[in-house]
């Protein structure tokens, strides 16, 4: 059985805002980036920490 939190969705404003706030603060690190499905015109980073499988 595998505890603790799946995965966590946010928007946020200027992507080097976000880069900044979940590399740094967070300390995760950015594992992947792709275009939104949802908006075409904007990113979605994926972050992991130092056990996240790859994806």
């Amino acid at each position: 059985m595998t505890h603790g939190i799946h995965h966590v969705t946010a928007i946020a404003g200027p992507a080097r805002r976000s880069l900044d706030l979940y590399t740094g603060t967070l300390g995760l690190r950015q594992v992947k980036k792709t275009v939104s499905f949802d908006d075409p015109g904007t990113y979605h980073f994926y972050y992991g920490d130092a056990v996240m499988r790859s994806i």
